[in-house]
């Protein structure tokens, strides 16, 4: 059997190879502080095993879950058998451990953890920043007071400031005799915390604090945020794969376009919308033309890279309201929001010239064939303008290929 272009999913098994990974780690970490016995810690390991085999995102997420509600009990079960820390300290680590539970919003948990962080340390101004996991430079995520960093205009290898150097070192910071004059409108800086989150030796993101007085910081503080830091890394690689695993059940890996059942969502969607306050749009359906040939006569390679040069050539052409998504093989639709059938000939015919004018890879010189429906002229359901739509591309083929054609221009 043939393969068809751009099927698998490689991003997918490195995420979810990535949770097996760090489950495992913790899991041997809890058994190794007498938290989870052996039979307890083995069991854990081979659902997380399983959970992986079966590539169910559902069931990984269900079991990291069970996972880390087993560790807030462990975790409430050691903080009553009276470990020696401070009463705050436990409170605040407890309650950070109840954010993994449910870490889908991202903003809302990075301000959980600067509110918990002020229940334990005394800061006037917090900045949490996140690691982007491609190019490794860090972006302030979440702000309390004002936004905070040190030595603003030098650059490192993970962005401008301070933050960017305790990120390289992988090292934490206290400065608690800074002199506190005004900057540039910024926050008076006395004391001053820098603390790096990794996981697993992976970057995550830095924790900075400051305050306007000196000495407001101790060696206690560092080292209770950098156990924060810990947790908070855990939670941030939770929320940021819970995010990945998101964007991955909505996109085309080919591509890095929408798939196929995004795009008849939205479209869905779209209709309720349309009908609701009166509005018109079309759908934009097309495909290369001749492209078996391209496959059978240099193969699926250079197929896969001709595709994902033409979602490259999509983007450029779209507006950032349109939604692209490629909806099989050489197939992709568009929607275009607030367009009618005219003004959708206009665009698709701009797209088409744009295909015919394109090097793709090999100097290849490929055309595109085009068919448009209409919302509500040519049908009220996604199933309507879906056929519609193919059933106008259809006739562009028919006629010679290498042009566009509207639903509505079908009619008898």
């Amino acid at each position: 059997m043939r393969r068809r272009n751009g099927i698998g999913s490689q991003q997918l098994q490195d995420v979810t190879e990535k949770f097996r990974r760090g489950e495992q780690k913790l899991l041997r970490i809890l058994e190794e502080e007498g938290l989870l016995t052996e039979k307890e810690r083995t069991g854990l390991a081979e659902r997380v095993d399983r959970s992986v085999a079966q590539k169910r995102s559902s069931e990984v997420l269900s079991t990291a879950h069970n996972i880390h509600n087993r560790l807030i009990r462990a975790l409430q079960a050691d903080k009553d058998a009276g470990e020696r820390r401070q009463p705050v300290e436990l409170d605040v680590l407890s309650e950070l451990s109840r954010l993994i539970q449910a870490p889908a919003d991202r903003e809302r948990v990075l301000a959980q953890i600067l509110d918990l962080i002020a229940q334990g340390i005394p800061y006037e101004n917090g900045t949490l920043f996140v690691a982007n996991r491609a190019t490794g430079q860090l972006t302030p995520s979440v702000v309390r007071g004002g936004h905070v960093d040190l030595i603003g205009a030098v650059h490192f290898d993970h962005g401008f400031g301070f933050s960017s150097w305790v990120a390289k070192q992988k090292k934490p910071i206290l400065l608690t005799d800074l002199h506190a004059s005004r900057r540039d409108g910024r926050p008076d800086i006395g004391s001053f915390l820098s603390v790096p989150m990794v996981v697993q030796g992976e970057l995550i993101g830095v924790l900075n604090l400051s305050h306007t007085a000196n000495g407001a910081f101790t060696e206690d503080h560092l080292r209770l945020l950098t156990l924060i830091a810990a947790q908070a890394a855990a939670i941030l690689q939770r929320v940021l794969m819970y995010e990945e695993l998101a964007r991955l059940a909505i996109t085309d890996e080919l591509t890095g376009l929408y798939n196929r059942r995004h795009f008849q969502e939205r479209l869905a969607d779209e209709i309720r919308r349309a009908q609701r306050y009166g509005l018109v749009f079309s759908l934009l359906y097309l495909d290369l033309d001749h492209f078996k040939a391209v496959n059978d006569t240099y193969g699926h390679a250079l197929g896969d890279r001709i595709l994902a040069d033409l979602a490259r050539v999509l983007r450029k052409w779209g507006r950032s309201s349109d939604l692209i998504a490629r909806h099989g093989g050489e197939e992709f639709a568009v929607l275009l929001p607030m367009t009618d059938a005219a003004a959708a000939v206009l665009a698709a015919e701009r797209l088409r010239t744009m295909v015919a004018d394109h090097s793709f890879p090999r100097r290849k010189r490929l055309t595109v064939s085009l068919g448009i429906a209409s919302f509500p002229a040519d049908g009220q359901t996604p199933e309507d303008l879906l056929k519609r739509a193919d059933a106008a591309l259809y006739t562009a083929k028919k006629l010679g290929r290498n042009r566009t054609v509207a639903s509505e221009s079908l009619a008898v």
